[in-house]
């Protein structure tokens, strides 16, 4: 794992890029894996023990990958703190700890989304349900979108239910779920865009879309877009950024809900939608409020 371990180094001067050097190190591992393993009757029993193991082993890669990730995260958490704590009137080296803390946050959700693709790969993602409001569970992603939002000029519009709107749900993967759906909307919508998130009730169902006008998804890339890693080359070569994992977790996250999510789009330049379908409304007042 020296390789990784090499790839966490940073510097003070702005630069820091590990965690896309993690990236792409990732991919170039993931070519050598299939990501479906042949069964038994199509190319006979050894190739199928063959294809098995090598998923085994891009699971262990995964898992060790995550691990050393972490693994430096406290120290520079606490070398930034300690440094904002000796050093509070120098302005001078403040933007560069807001970096530094920034590089901390991406690897730190790095690390999360290759722990999580390994729960999605063993289908093993568990749940805490619990009675929750709606906009509890809104109010993390929803600030982190429109913040996002507004660097890049982006116009960011919400559409929720006013009054008691009461769930039977994992709060932390619904808010998760959510929270993925909306950085793909601001990752791909180009700057100045328009982004629509509308949260509504259809029966026992909770229904939430995320609709954008980017650059839309072809007809190919479509039937696999909730796939493990199948964005990963367009999205790091296009975003700089991400290894095509955080829509695969919102599909787990929606059928271990007993729900389901669906992208739908009419081709490149059109812009998408992505809707998430999930059986676990328990009260709800219906009004509406735009936001």
């Amino acid at each position: 794992m020296s390789a990784h371990t090499a790839s966490l180094q940073t510097s003070v001067n702005g630069s820091i890029h590990h965690h896309a050097f993690v990236a792409d190190e990732m991919m170039e591992l993931m070519e050598h894996f299939p990501k479906d393993a042949p069964s038994a009757t199509q190319t006979g029993s050894l190739a199928a023990d063959v294809s098995v193991d090598a998923l085994r082993h891009k699971n262990e890669v995964l898992a060790i990958v995550a691990h050393e990730l972490r693994g430096p995260l406290s120290s520079l958490r606490l070398a930034a703190y300690l440094t904002r704590k000796t050093l509070p009137g120098r302005s001078d080296i403040q933007p560069m700890l807001d970096v530094i803390d920034r590089q901390i946050v991406g690897i730190a959700r790095l690390a999360d989304d290759l722990t999580d693709a390994v729960h999605v790969d063993h289908d093993t993602l568990r749940l805490m349900r619990v009675p929750v409001d709606v906009a509890d569970i809104l109010i993390d992603p929803l600030e982190a979108a429109a913040a996002a939002a507004a660097v890049r000029s982006q116009t960011f519009t919400t559409r929720v239910p006013r009054g008691t709107l009461r769930l039977e749900c994992d709060p932390v993967r619904l808010s998760q779920a959510i929270g993925n759906m909306l950085r793909n909307a601001v990752k791909f919508t180009p700057a100045g865009g328009a982004i629509e998130l509308d949260v509504l009730t259809e029966g026992v169902d909770l229904v939430i879309s995320v609709r954008d006008n980017g650059p839309g998804i072809s007809a190919l890339l479509l039937p696999r877009i909730f796939d493990l890693f199948v964005q990963s080359n367009r999205t790091i070569g296009a975003c700089a950024g991400g290894l095509g994992i955080g829509l695969a977790v919102v599909k787990a996250i929606a059928m271990a809900h007993g729900g389901t999510v669906s992208a739908a789009s009419s081709g490149p330049g059109t812009g998408s939608e992505f809707t998430l379908r999930l059986p676990i409304v328990v009260q709800h007042d219906t009004a509406c409020s735009n936001a």
